[in-house]
């Protein structure tokens, strides 16, 4: 038989009740039937340079708001999706694309410089002008959209025993 230190137990169940919960802080903020829905073969890089020939798929994709139009059709500089859907922080992307939604997305709230991952079926694609060029968009129809919160930008978990303050 094992004798643990007096106190040690309350520190053993604390540890393996945090360890229950780590996978549920790394999964992504969809619902299991509609993550199954999504093709993960898809790269973005492909679907950006052929959209009309991923018509009709389920892809999950992400990145940062850089504009929105009457409520409806989001436009989205796309960055790669970490473990938990979130999209990176990085100067990394393989472009931009066109989200449109069936219900009002307020400006105000979906606005530049917000980070959004959106499960949606891949339309095909959209010519739309960029300053001085034509750019061609994936256009996707939002099933499920998911505006990440703002924060700081620092550490996204922490863990430990003990007092914590983030500065």
């Amino acid at each position: 038989m094992v004798r643990l230190k007096p106190g040690a137990s309350r520190i053993a169940a604390a540890f393996l009740f945090c360890l229950a919960f780590l996978p549920a802080a790394c999964a992504p903020p969809f619902p299991k039937d509609m993550q199954e829905k999504v093709n993960k073969n898809i790269a973005f890089g492909e679907l950006k340079k052929a959209p009309d020939k991923y018509q009709g798929a389920w892809v999950m994709l992400g990145g940062m708001i850089v504009g929105a139009k009457n409520g409806t059709l989001i436009e989205v500089l796309q960055k790669p999706l970490e473990a938990d859907g979130r999209p990176a922080r990085t100067d990394a992307s393989d472009g931009r694309f066109l989200v449109q939604s069936g219900t009002f997305l307020d400006t105000a709230i979906y606005h530049p410089g917000r980070e959004l991952t959106v499960i949606a079926v891949v339309l095909g694609g959209k010519e739309q002008p960029i300053d001085e060029t034509t750019y061609q968009y994936p256009l996707c129809d939002a099933k499920s959209l998911h505006l990440w919160s703002l924060d700081s930008g620092g550490p996204r978990f922490f863990f430990g025993l003990g007092v914590s303050q983030r500065l």
